[in-house]
């Protein structure tokens, strides 16, 4: 199995091809830059010192996610109150913007402060989400796990992931209004 690490995996390589990843996830559960960046960095140890229980017929990809997850929950835990994550806020380095994927170029300025309020409107949404609901949204809309992977990663069967994120999809639409024609 040590042999197998060695040859196939380079922890050099896998912080290079998950920091943004890892960051990313960290970040929009945790709403905080600067500790976004201390846990990223403690999960890069935690893989370092778990890589030899890593199981090679599992998803790396997921592996991570499920250690990454560990440690948000574990840094959540110790922080009280709980902060749920901000999706985007504007004129902020660094953090990501739920609208990117959103917005047009061609938008009329009415349009684009709409758009603005509208982001906003769902930001706050998606953070009031339970933390559950929450997190299997993002992974599934900003990481674009599967259900079956968002299992593996939160340790929870794949219906109850469904339900999860059904339930967060019933919310938005209840609390987000109506696209205008």
């Amino acid at each position: 199995m040590a042999d197998f690490l060695s040859k196939e995996f380079n922890i050099e390589q896998i912080v290079k091809d998950y920091t943004g990843l890892i960051y990313s996830f960290v970040f929009r559960l945790t709403g905080e830059k600067d500790e976004a960046s201390d846990i990223t960095q403690e999960v890069f140890v935690k893989i370092w010192k778990n890589l030899g229980k890593y199981n090679p017929d599992q998803s790396l990809k997921t592996w991570i996610l499920a250690i990454t997850r560990n440690t948000v929950i574990d840094w959540l835990r110790k922080k009280r109150p709980i902060i749920f994550s901000k999706l985007s806020q504007e004129g902020e380095e660094g953090k990501p913007d739920f609208g990117e994927n959103l917005a047009d170029n061609q938008l009329l300025p009415d349009e684009i402060f709409a758009q603005k309020e509208l982001r906003q409107e769902l930001d706050k949404f998606i953070n009031s989400l339970p933390f559950a609901q929450q997190e299997v949204f993002l992974l599934h809309l900003e990481d674009d796990l599967t259900f079956e992977e968002i299992a593996k990663v939160i340790g929870r069967p794949m219906n109850t992931v469904k339900s999860q994120y059904r339930r967060a999809l019933i919310f938005l639409h209840q609390k987000l209004p109506s696209p205008r024609m």
